[in-house]
Formats: C-alpha cells, sequence, structure tokens
C-alpha cells in the first residue's frame, strides 16, 4: 500500500543504519514511508535502495524467505531487484534507531524506470498480465526450501477475526452502523473465500501487492519491485491488487481486459471475470484495515473519505450476489 511522504529519522539514523555497507556518508533521499521507510541512496553513481523495516510485521526467517524468492525469480529470468550483502556478508541488518525502536535493515540494488501509475496504456497493462502470469508459472513449479516461510493470504488472512492488515470493521472512521454492516460483510466475504480451491492452477506464493507504484516501466519492460508482503494467496488477489486503482479510470474493462489477455496468454486463469469482483471488494477492505493501522500516515478525517464508496461497494456486491 502506499503512504505518506514524511521520515520518523533523522540524518544521523540514515547514516548510521548505512554503515554496515560502508556508505555512511553517502547522499539519501526520501522515496516513500509506508509499510516500510524507503530511501533512495548514491554513492560514487552506485545507486540503491535502503528499506528500514516496521517492527512487527516480517520476522528475520520472513526476509530472508522473500530473498530466497527473489533469488529463484532472478534465476528464473525474472528480474527483480538483487540484494546488496552488508559487510560481514548479511542480507538483513538489525539497527536500533532509540528508545527500544529495533528494526531490521535491508540494502537493495536500484532499478531505473517510470511507476506505472504513470501510464494507463493498453499494451503496458497486457504487458502487466504477462508479468503476472510468469511470476505465478515459477512458484508454481519452484519448490521452496524447507525452512521457508511467508505469510498466508488465505480466507482467514484476509477477511479473518485477526486479518494480517488489521480489523478494518473497528476502524475509527466507521459509525457504529457502518461497522456492524461491514463485520456482517467480512464473515460473509470470508465464507466466499473458503469455497474457493487452494489448489496451484490458481493459488500458490503471490506478490500480494502489484498496485501500480510496485512496478517499474523500463523501455517497454516491466519490472515488480517490493515484495514485502508476499506470500500464499488466490492468483486472481494479485490481478485485483494490480487493477483496483485503475477503477475509476473511463477505460477500467478495456485495462481490465487486456491486463487478462496477457495473463491468459501465457497461462490459464478460469472463472477470471466471475470472481474479479469478489477480491476488488477484498481489496477495498484489507486496504481500510491497513491505513486505519497507520493513523501516523493520515488523519480519521482523510480515512473517512473512503468509506463511503467501500461501503456502496460492498452492498453492491452482495445485491448482485443474490
Amino acid at each position: 500500500m502506499n503512504g505518506g511522504s514524511a521520515s520518523p529519522f533523522s540524518e544521523g539514523d540514515i547514516r548510521g543504519a548505512l554503515k554496515p555497507w560502508a556508505l555512511g556518508h553517502a547522499e539519501f533521499e526520501l522515496l516513500s514511508h509506508s509499510e516500510n521507510v524507503v530511501y533512495k541512496v548514491t554513492n560514487d553513481g552506485d545507486r540503491f535502495v535502503l528499506r528500514i523495516h516496521r517492527p512487527g510485521y516480517n520476522t528475520f526467517q520472513e526476509l530472508e524467505s522473500e530473498h530466497v524468492w527473489l533469488q529463484a525469480l532472478n534465476h528464473a529470468g525474472i528480474h527483480t531487484p538483487a540484494q546488496r550483502l552488508s559487510n560481514d556478508g548479511s542480507h538483513y541488518v538489525e539497527i536500533n534507531f532509540g528508545a527500544g525502536d529495533i528494526r531490521a535493515v535491508g540494502l537493495m540494488e536500484w532499478l531505473d524506470g517510470t511507476q506505472l501509475a504513470d501510464s494507463h496504456g493498453h499494451d503496458v497493462y497486457q504487458s502487466l498480465g504477462i508479468l503476472i502470469a510468469k511470476l505465478h508459472n515459477q512458484a508454481s513449479t519452484w519448490v521452496p526450501p524447507k525452512n521457508f516461510h511467508r505469510r498466508s493470504w488465505n480466507a482467514d488472512g484476509l477477511m479473518g477475526s485477526q486479518p494480517l492488515w488489521g480489523p478494518f470493521w473497528l476502524s475509527e472512521a466507521l459509525n457504529s452502523e457502518e461497522s456492524e454492516f461491514l463485520e456482517h460483510v467480512r464473515h460473509e466475504v470470508h465464507a466466499e473465500l473458503a469455497k474457493l480451491p487452494n489448489t496451484p492452477d490458481v493459488y500458490g506464493l503471490i506478490h500480494a501487492d502489484l498496485h501500480p507504484h510496485n512496478v517499474l516501466v523500463q523501455d517497454g519492460n516491466l519490472f515488480a519491485i517490493d515484495f514485502d508482503d508476499c506470500g500464499f494467496g488466490w492468483h486472481y488477489y494479485d490481478i485485483a491488487v494490480a487493477l483496483h486503482q485503475a477503477r475509476d479510470n473511463e477505460r477500467f474493462n478495456q485495462l481490465e481486459h487486456s491486463l487478462l489477455e496477457g495473463y491468459r496468454s501465457l497461462r490459464p486463469l478460469p472463472d477470471a471475470e466471475a470472481l474479479l469482483p469478489l477480491f476488488y471488494l477484498v481489496r477495498s477492505l484489507v486496504g481500510l484495515g491497513w491505513i486505519s493501522a497507520r493513523t501516523e500516515l493520515s488523519t480519521i478525517a482523510k480515512i473517512r473519505e473512503r468509506v463511503p464508496a467501500i461501503v456502496a461497494e460492498a452492498e453492491l456486491f452482495f445485491n448482485q450476489a443474490r
């Protein structure tokens, strides 16, 4: 997800975080502050991405597992940002930012390109469908090592009583009637998800946050970045996330068709047209949970602006499902 842009760290904090890579004197600039705090780092013409992870989200084992999958994707010819080892050969380093704020920090190579968010062309979305299919094809045939551990974006992870991105139905931005309705929606959506198969043709390791800001376009080629949320889930969810922010575009139906056409050129996806509305709603709901748990990134008033559309989407979905 996308969040705010203010950094919680001082210049001294960042220089200290770069020391394990002998980059304490490098130039840096804030790229984003959302799930993690991310900086662009420049040193003697070399560019990197410094990612300071939010505590309590990914364990070291989960971060190492993310790295293992990225390596496997690169070996399969799907280029993803490579990890830069620290001076002691670690992929991630624990940094104490003071007052007990201990975070995992990693450094990755910089990839040139513009964000997909800046482009809504038919060809680009067809290419995006191809990229997602490549990710799913690799994951469906790859056997992770025994110590591989990532979260599950299954019925419980998305719509359970303790969902991965927070209890959206308890958001402070909701009034009591909306809260009660969205809790009812959660139960109904959980039941719908629980009916779906979790077989390799439709379920497996996914990116899980492949929105347009996490896709780079370079000379017509597309690259997925920021695998921080990757885990096991339905392929439909990856596609719904990729299209969710484009739903207000007047050409959305064409963009959706283009993405599915690109995807199906490499991999079948049964019942996508019937199931995607369910997963669009899922993304809207978990997105409300995500931002409601991070009021440092937004105000309750701003979050409140999202609520009428989400409630209307839920009502429309269930009216059509009857």
